[in-house]
């Protein structure tokens, strides 16, 4: 998987705007016609801490004011009580952050910010600086290439307080829950240690032995004892020179007490955690089962599996202590092995909006079906709108998983996904749910190395997956560069005999409308025939053969548009027409030329307040001067300007 390093400098990223279809459109209805419950911090603090680490007066033993302040966010989490805040000052504070209580309510909240205008890091890695000697003391092939060389050092033991990441593997009671025949790079994956070791920010690719340390350059192996390493430096890099950094905790912001609540968190670049792998779901940031939580303004990276947990951390917990309703907004998640942000259940009412989520599943294990840039399971009343999820690999960007009810994801863009699932998979949901308003573009499946190509890309990716769902509405998406023969959007019933909720999902009642398919061999495969609906969708004309279908039928029909209106009765206001369209994953882009006849759109009944005049996600002014010049464009702005955490 391509990876980036974020850092505490980003680029500066662009996002969607709240609508982008029609100047009339409220991107906080739910689909059962209600709005969002928002809340928001209303608290009047009446106290505020200080945290300087390279003030010279700083001290944990101080009463944390401004010309005394607290040397650790740690001393001031212990002290920090309801209509209290910190505000932390530039540095880099090398701990986990465990906050000792939260607030009681919207107007008496807890708050930890960094100040403004100044760069905060908390690392869950620790400074190392190794005594690097030549590698020896095994024989193994191959031959390393010509002028490479391969190093050894020792990680000190006493760096390590309770937690030792490089003695714990990433294999997790996950791992036989649902009966897999793992291929061997998967079974590879998880025997590798949980521990990070990172050179000027960038990480040393973890390898199963030395024999590939040979073979590939900016890489290490770890010995049995978790203390000795053997590695390879990237290409030109000079072992005396740079900053190593050794991940030593499993997580960087993270109460030890469960259920807190009202506890907001701005600002902040966290990364380096040497977390497990799910189940249970522990992020790098956790809300420990809490409620009430604004997470905002922060870069959350560098997470072995998780990046951050929102929810009750597993299913199966006899706990019903209230949890959910967070705000999640305007953050970056990259780089996290398996998981951007999880919620394994209660994370009912929560708003996720305005963040980037990049580089997810970097770990290549899809298969154990709990990863995901979003996963979230049994969401009630989620809003998920104007994120952008982008290159993501075995991975799904956005995965609604057992009895989703009442959510809504719009104005999302997805774009370089590569999954087995599709970017967005709905799993057994049976009460209305809403995709409205997103861009899909270059979706494709994954493969492994004992799978057969060709076999793959037949398949090709999906953008939406429907398995065992009834009452999906899917309106006004554009759907762009779908690979090989997957379909944009499928319908199964591949869990039809699983009970959930009392009964098995059927795949009846979806409605997609209104939607734009460019650059799709294949179009929409529904799971049944009878009561669901598609209708005023916009299909690119150069791929009309064989690119419709009906799952369960026996046999299977493939059809084109005219024999799809003629003998299934379904998009008989739908129209094809030559389109090309183009969109740029970084700067969120999106240019398309249309000529020919376009589809009369038709209502949704999710979207009364929508008056539908244009099919797709398109401003209507932007559509309505493609239709007379045959040439569009439309560019999404950010509304934020530079990142906080520059």
């Amino acid at each position: 998987m391509r990876r980036r390093p974020v850092g505490c400098v980003l680029a500066v990223m662009a996002l969607m705007m709240g609508c982008l279809s029609h100047a009339v459109c409220d991107d906080a209805l739910l689909p059962d016609g209600t709005r969002f419950e928002f809340w928001d911090d209303g608290t009047a603090y009446t106290r505020v801490y200080h945290v300087a680490q390279t003030h010279p007066q700083a001290s944990d033993a101080n009463p944390g004011t401004a010309d005394r302040p607290f040397r650790t966010i740690g001393a001031a989490a212990t002290v920090l009580r309801p209509g209290e805040k910190v505000v932390v000052h530039e540095g880099i504070y090398r701990e986990c952050v465990r906050p000792a209580r939260g607030g009681e309510g919207p107007d008496r909240m807890i708050a930890y910010e960094a100040a403004p205008g100044d760069v905060v890091c908390v690392r869950g890695s620790d400074a190392w600086v190794p005594e690097i000697k030549p590698s020896t003391g095994y024989l193994t092939g191959p031959v390393l290439p010509s002028g490479a060389r391969r190093w050894m050092a020792d990680l000190p033991p006493d760096m390590f307080r309770g937690y030792q990441p490089f003695l714990a593997r990433n294999i997790t009671s996950h791992y036989r829950q649902w009966g897999v025949d793992w291929y061997p790079e998967e079974t590879d994956q998880f025997l590798l240690r949980r521990g990070m070791i990172f050179l000027n920010g960038t990480p040393l690719r973890q390898v199963k032995s030395l024999y590939h340390v040979n073979q590939n350059a900016g890489t290490f192996w770890m010995e049995e004892d978790g203390l000795r390493l053997h590695f390879r430096l990237p290409e030109g890099a000079d072992p005396g020179q740079g900053a190593y950094e050794v991940s030593t905790r499993e997580q960087v912001f993270a109460p030890s007490v469960r259920h807190l609540g009202y506890i907001r968190v701005s600002g902040f670049c966290l990364e380096h955690a040497a977390g497990p792998l799910p189940m249970p779901q522990r992020g790098l940031l956790s809300t420990a089962g809490g409620h009430h939580w604004i997470i905002e303004d922060n870069v959350i990276q560098w997470a072995n599996g998780t990046g951050m947990d929102i929810g009750k951390q597993r299913w199966n917990l006899a706990d019903y202590s209230p949890a959910g309703q967070h705000i999640v907004r305007r953050n970056t998640i990259a780089n996290c092995g398996l998981l951007g942000i999880a919620g394994a259940t209660h994370a009912n009412g929560t708003l996720i909006e305005d963040n980037l989520i990049e580089y997810i599943g970097g770990l290549n294990l899809e298969r154990i079906y709990v990863c995901g840039g979003l996963k979230l399971l049994r969401p009630t009343d989620v809003l998920i709108r104007r994120n952008v999820f982008r290159h993501i690999s075995d991975a799904t960007a956005i995965w609604l998983d057992l009895l989703a009810k009442n959510c809504r994801i719009t104005g999302n863009v997805f774009a370089d996904i590569e999954s087995r699932r599709g970017a967005i998979h709905m799993e057994q949901s049976h009460d209305p749910d809403l995709i409205d308003g997103n861009i899909f573009w270059d979706i494709r499946t994954a493969r492994f190395s004992g799978e057969n190509e060709a076999e793959v890309n037949k398949f090709g990716g999906r953008a939406i997956l429907g398995e065992n769902c009834d009452n999906l509405v899917i309106a006004h998406n554009f759907f762009g560069k779908i690979a090989g023969q997957g379909w944009p959007i499928e319908f199964s019933l591949l869990q039809a005999h699983r009970i959930i909720g009392g009964r098995a999902g059927l795949g009846r009642r979806n409605q997609i409308l209104n939607n734009v398919f460019v650059d799709c061999r294949k179009r929409l495969r529904l799971a049944r025939w009878g009561d669901n609906i598609s209708d005023g969708n916009l299909f690119d004309a150069a791929f009309d053969s064989a690119s419709f279908g009906i799952r369960y039928l026996d046999p299977e029909p493939t059809v084109d548009l005219a024999a799809w209106q003629q003998f299934f009765g379904l998009d008989t206001h739908s129209t094809q027409a030559r389109m090309e369209a183009d969109f740029d994953p970084e700067t969120l882009v999106l240019t398309w030329t249309v000529a020919g006849t376009v589809p009369v759109c038709q209502p949704v009944p999710a979207m009364p307040d929508r008056a539908a005049r244009s099919p797709g996600p398109f401003r209507a002014g932007e559509w309505e001067r493609s239709i007379s010049t045959g040439h569009g464009k439309q560019i999404f702005p950010d509304p934020r300007g530079d990142h906080p955490a520059l």
